[in-house]
């Protein structure tokens, strides 16, 4: 049997079948199948075929009988697409001879089987290769839902061929052009809160969309049943809470795909939905005075008194939390919601500062200012004293005392409490009394005449107590008795030179000089430290030393601790943050800023490089002449040289370059944590004499 590779009708394709038993050269049977047309709408397709049952040498053509001579038995032909049934006949022989006439076949035949062909059941053949058409019909493929498809195509028929039985049969399975169905979106970058666009592009302009889309738990339409193929979407930045600890939250965009009220299918794309840059944590700080007694008083901040307390109330937006709170505030970095800090070292405007990050990595930066009020401990100097009568002259046989006096408090807007006393008692009495009392000075420089009731007879402590809100110091001096060359006591048991005589001691009034050397053999004892003292702790004096113990109990005077967990460093005039005693500043960790660090550069790790667009160009072809040609068993066609059989080259585009831009980032490196900013040191107390 020969094959048929040429088709009767333009345009189709060609299935060679079969027959059973001898066959010969000079016979051919094959199906011509074509997809005339497709539904979209319905997705189908619909395909028209022809079979044929010919003769097709040039010369001593056959005829071909139905069923063996049997004029009375049936033949028959089945065409099935997919297994199933699609076209059928059955037909008698023929009536009258087993010989058609010319007429029978001498004309085409693409619908053979009207009234006039009744006879006939398949083709006629002469030696002329004339065909006609065994059968043929129409059928419909149901595709897929994606719109793909494939039928199997199968027939068979039988007939008689010189007094041989003859089966036909022939099958092959097409894969159908696939309908285009569901429409993909397109969407480019999404932000939340900002207008986007998503495209469609529908395999037919009768489609309506729905659009759908899903982010987490979230889920909502964005329009229902449109026609338009470009739909304007506005993400709400409420999906921020599907991505709590991202910047960004991935989802689902589904379009569903509609022919009338008809699902064809639906179609969806993975989506990224940027949160937001203004999307961060929210943080709000309280501060006030820990002592409330202060703040009653002076309604301000007090430079070394005030303890600010201080709340940072900080939330996550949209779904994140907060990871880190971070304050720092008068020179130190504070990492809890809640604290007290230190006294307020420094005074004037003084800033803060607020950092709250979030699960996002997403920071809220505060910046504030409060104002500190400058305070100084008071203080007291007593330049000179001496017994004089009423009016301030001096007497030594005086019973009043003029005090020359200095004085400094600090106003603190005329808040702050002053009081001068200045106060007397008998040598080795126990207690002191008042002898004049000045309020409401802050600053004071004068003398003062006070007594009346300062015996000459004896000497007297004097101590001046000033005074504010936070502290008292103190100042002191003392007065001998009367001026006398020579005393002796009553008892004769105590001598004095230049004073009375108090104590059954050798006593000296007045100033001594010893022009040689002075032995003792015995313990030299002193009645009091108080000059002592003064002379080498005077108030305002520090005093270092590795036992706890407050030298309060043992030198006298008021002491307190001073200076902990700091290092002193020396009073800079010149220096705005060390001009003044008692500043304070530094921090003991460190937590390093970009601008803290030395300038460098990192190693580009990963990223994408694009190269710039060439300009258009083309390329010149060798010299010589060329022919088209086609490759070894390919289709393809090729320039070559003229006599060569290998493709042909170009010239050389020359030599150039491309500007390639890079993107991408490093990798991060470092923590981020605090580093320890102490020198190398050793403990001790410092006490600091205030009175």
């Amino acid at each position: 049997m020969a094959d048929r590779t040429t088709p009767i009708h333009s345009g189709y394709s060609i299935i060679n079948g079969s027959f059973s038993g001898t066959a010969t050269t000079k016979l051919g049977c094959w199906m011509e199948y074509k997809v005339v047309s497709q539904s979209v709408e319905n997705n189908t397709s619909t395909i028209r075929f022809y079979i044929f049952i010919a003769n097709v040498a040039a010369s001593g053509g056959y005829h071909i009988y139905c069923n063996n001579y049997d004029q009375t038995n049936r033949g028959s032909m089945t065409v099935k697409a997919n297994g199933s049934t699609v076209y059928t006949r059955q037909k008698r022989g023929f009536a009258t001879d087993l010989i058609p006439t010319a007429s029978d076949y001498t004309t085409q035949y693409e619908t053979p089987y009207g009234s006039a062909e009744d006879t006939k059941f398949l083709t006629v053949m002469t030696d002329n290769a004339d065909t006609e058409a065994a059968g043929y019909g129409t059928c419909v493929i149901q595709h897929n839902t994606d719109g793909t498809g494939s039928v199997t195509l199968s027939w068979n028929a039988d007939c008689s061929f010189a007094n041989s039985l003859k089966l036909i049969t022939g099958s092959a399975t097409v894969t159908l052009p696939t309908i285009p169905r569901a429409t993909t979106p397109s969407v480019g970058t999404l932000t939340m809160g900002s207008q986007s666009t998503i495209t469609l592009s529908p395999a037919s302009s009768s489609f309506m969309h729905t659009l759908r889309y899903q982010v987490g738990s979230a889920s909502g339409t964005i329009v229902s049943k449109t026609s338009s193929t470009s739909v304007s979407w506005r993400p709400s930045v409420t999906l921020a809470n599907q991505a709590p600890n991202s910047t960004t939250a991935v989802g689902t965009l589904y379009c569903d795909t509609y022919s009338g009220n008809t699902l064809i299918g639906t179609r969806s794309v993975s989506i990224t939905l940027n949160v937001p840059e203004s999307i961060v944590p929210s943080a709000s700080i309280a501060m006030q005075d820990s002592n409330p007694s202060i703040a009653g008083q002076f309604h301000a901040y007090i430079q070394n008194k005030t303890k600010l307390s201080v709340s940072v109330n900080a939330s996550g937006a949209y779904g994140s939390t907060i990871v880190s709170v971070t304050t720092t505030i008068n020179g130190t970095a504070y990492t809890e919601a809640s604290f007290t800090t230190e006294a307020l070292s420094k005074s004037g405007t003084q800033s803060y500062t607020v950092v709250v990050k979030d699960s996002r990595n997403r920071t809220k930066t505060l910046t504030g200012s409060y104002e500190v009020m400058a305070y100084k401990s008071p203080t007291v100097n007593i330049a000179s004293v001496f017994r004089c009568n009423s009016s301030g002259v001096l007497s030594h046989n005086g019973t009043y005392v003029s005090i020359r006096l200095r004085a400094n408090i600090s106003p603190l807007d005329s808040a702050n409490d002053a009081s001068i006393t200045i106060q007397s008692k008998r040598k080795n009495a126990a207690n002191y009394t008042t002898l004049r009392s000045i309020s409401g000075v802050y600053a004071f420089n004068s003398t003062v005449v006070c007594g009346g009731s300062l015996s000459s007879q004896y000497a007297y402590d004097i101590r001046v107590e000033v005074s504010d809100y936070f502290e008292t110091v103190y100042a002191y001096a003392d007065i001998t008795t009367a001026d006398t060359i020579f005393s002796i006591r009553n008892n004769g048991l105590g001598m004095a030179i230049g004073k009375i005589c108090e104590q059954d001691k050798f006593e000296v009034g007045w100033d001594a000089v010893f022009h040689e050397d002075v032995e003792f053999e015995g313990d030299v004892t002193f009645s009091s430290l108080t000059w002592l003292r003064d002379l080498i702790y005077p108030v305002g004096s520090i005093r270092m030393t590795v036992d706890p113990a407050n030298a309060t109990t043992f030198l006298g005077g008021t002491w307190e601790l001073w200076g902990e967990g700091r290092v002193p460093v020396g009073v800079d005039a010149n220096d705005r943050e060390l001009c003044d005693p008692e500043m304070e500043g530094g921090a003991k960790t460190v937590t390093l800023t970009t601008a803290n660090m030395p300038s460098h550069n990192h190693a580009l790790s990963s990223g994408t490089a694009t190269a710039a667009e060439a300009a258009a160009h083309t390329h010149q072809a060798a010299a010589g002449t060329y022919k088209v040609g086609s490759g070894s068993g390919s289709n393809y066609k090729y320039l070559t040289n003229d006599g060569t059989t290998g493709p042909a080259t170009t010239g050389s585009g020359g030599a150039h370059t491309h500007t390639v831009t890079l993107s991408g980032s490093t990798g991060s490196k470092g923590s981020g944590t605090a580093h320890s900013n102490m020198q190398p040191y050793i403990t001790c107390y410092f006490y600091k004499r205030v009175s």
